[in-house]
């Protein structure tokens, strides 16, 4: 052998190169094993609709390699007892915790953020963008007063609160509650026509819900008690930042500079049904 040196480097580094690529190869299968290992999940059974008090016959046992395995599957029977459906659910498609909810984890109180208080206003469809809000928009609230005396008017239109969060519409909060629980047709049987919710019925007098601070929910009660409020519907694209605005008058939007006559309605109160 004429170096000795240069076969015992070579027979290092092969040597070296071996170990490398067997190490690289065991991690590897064992990595793979590891993706592979057969985990217990539910998966449904059939096209469960949204709203369903989900059982037993509408989920099977199966084996998903943990690849495959969606975070928050479920892997037991017991773990869809009481839950409800919150979204549609595909047949085939994994049981997951994030689409299922209780109905009494569905109060409006788990929904309302830490600091900020419920409060409702008084609304209808002519005052609230037709019915439009849903639960999860972001308003704009804006009062008119009169700051007049005797028979003369000096109405002003002011944005009260912007960027507010809409909790609910009416009784809707934007998740299933025990009153929205459907009943699952049979296989193959047409979904039947359900009766609509209270807020799909706004009409001239209905409530929506919002989340503000404590000191702004007393000015939104005093608020509804000396004017009249209106809803504004802010774009899903809207940044939050505050718009500067200033209060609309008669002055600012007809041109006049004298007070306006006050249009006062009857004083009288409607009574029925005979009581007194």
């Amino acid at each position: 052998m004429k170096n000795p040196r240069a076969f015992l480097f070579a027979l290092v580094v092969a040597f070296v190169a071996t170990f490398a690529q067997c190490r690289y190869v065991a991690q590897r299968e064992t990595d793979l094993l590891y993706e592979t290992a057969p985990q217990k999940t539910l998966v449904a059974t059939r096209d469960i609709l949204d709203n369903v008090r989900l059982d037993e016959t509408m989920v099977e046992m199966v084996d998903v390699p943990r690849r495959w395995q969606q975070p928050k599957a479920l892997a037991s029977v017991d773990q869809i007892r009481d839950q409800i459906s919150a979204v549609p659910i595909l047949a085939g498609e994994q049981i997951v915790a994030t689409k299922l909810v209780t109905a009494d984890e569905a109060g409006l109180a788990l929904y309302v953020p830490k600091g900020l208080r419920a409060i409702s206003l008084e609304v209808s469809v002519f005052n609230a963008v037709g019915g439009h809000i849903k639960p999860g928009n972001h308003v704009d609230i804006i009062g008119t007063f009169d700051f007049g005396s005797a028979d003369k008017s000096d109405m002003r239109t002011v944005t009260v609160m912007q960027d507010v969060w809409v909790l609910s519409v009416v009784d809707d909060i934007g998740r299933p509650t025990t009153r929205d629980i459907v009943v699952m047709p049979e296989e193959g049987q047409p979904v039947e026509d359900r009766e609509p919710a209270p807020s799909e019925l706004l009409n001239n007098s209905a409530t929506i819900t919002v989340a503000v601070r404590p000191a702004e929910a007393q000015k939104l009660i005093l608020a509804q008690q000396i004017g009249d409020l209106t809803v504004s519907l802010r774009s899903l694209w809207e940044t939050p930042e505050p718009v500067a605005l200033d209060h609309a008058t008669v002055a600012s939007t007809l041109g006049l500079v004298q007070q306006v006559r006050y249009r006062q309605g009857p004083r009288y109160r409607v009574i029925e049904g005979g009581g007194f």
